[in-house]
């Protein structure tokens, strides 16, 4: 009998691990990761739409984070936040410009990311407060997502959602020198 149990337990526990495997596989599986060495494609949308059907495009980008009281005695965060999109919510127009739509996607990515590193940033120089508790992360995170919410609309209206070539190449230029001014803040540096 004691020996059933023991069987019993183990398939159970070996059917556990197996599920929380496959579901954080497909968590990650939904999401695209910012890397400088890889631009966003067609297939990284998992809403495709004809004819604006609902408008040109769309994505959820995301900046999370993991700290605890403990964190105060680390001097990196550059692996605690993390900047991606989410592919089964973002869409994109296959019937009009897509060349520009990823390209408006792909610069706001990136702007998503500087925001990101300012987090891991503003972050590793207050990290002696989180000793007292997480809140100071929380409103440091409510601070850069303001700041890039804001900038996000201003890169929109200026460039026109990357139609004007000028402007366009003014917002691209002006991130990559603030993605290099950060570098010190990239994801696992």
């Amino acid at each position: 009998m004691e020996l059933l149990k023991s069987k019993r337990l183990l398939i159970l526990t070996f059917f556990l691990l197996v599920f929380a495997a496959a579901y954080s596989q497909k968590k990650d599986d939904d999401r695209i990761y910012w890397n400088d060495r890889q631009k966003l494609i067609v297939d990284d949308f998992g809403i495709k739409t004809k004819n604006l059907e609902s408008g040109a495009t769309s994505a959820d980008f995301a900046i999370d984070y993991d700290v605890s009281r403990f964190n105060f005695v680390s001097k990196n965060f550059n692996k605690n936040v993390r900047n991606y999109m989410v592919k089964s919510t973002s869409q994109i127009d296959t019937t009009g410009n897509v060349q520009q739509y990823l390209l408006y996607q792909q610069t706001l990515f990136d702007l998503s990311e500087v925001y990101a590193r300012e987090l891991r940033k503003a972050l590793k120089e207050n990290r002696k407060l989180l000793i007292s508790g997480t809140k100071v992360a929380d409103e440091l995170n409510w601070k850069v997502m303001s700041e890039f919410l804001d900038r996000r609309s201003k890169y929109t209206q200026e460039t026109n959602s990357a139609s004007d070539p000028v402007k366009q190449k003014e917002w691209e230029d002006q991130i990559a020198y603030e993605l290099n001014e950060l570098k010190d803040y990239i994801y696992g540096k």
